[in-house]
């Protein structure tokens, strides 16, 4: 089976589906094909970014604040 007859295939499936469901699993391997996403929603880039910041936090060159700190003072 060609590329380009599966694509066609899955296409029409799609169109006639009335399973949100299996809708809403073809989105997220969508989005987890092109981002990565894992359970929690988050990508590999976002994962990179706390790893970074905390690298920083621990060299003592990153930022942390308190709850109060955040909201300011509305707890």
């Amino acid at each position: 089976m060609s590329t380009e007859t599966l694509k066609l295939q899955l296409i029409e499936r799609l169109l006639h589906t009335e399973d949100e469901g299996l809708l809403k699993q073809v989105a997220q391997l969508f989005r987890s094909s092109k981002d990565e996403v894992d359970e929690d929603g988050l990508t590999d880039e976002h994962y990179n970014i706390v790893k970074e910041r905390y690298e920083e936090y621990k060299r003592g060159e990153g930022k942390s604040y308190t709850w109060e700190d955040r909201s300011g003072g509305r707890a």
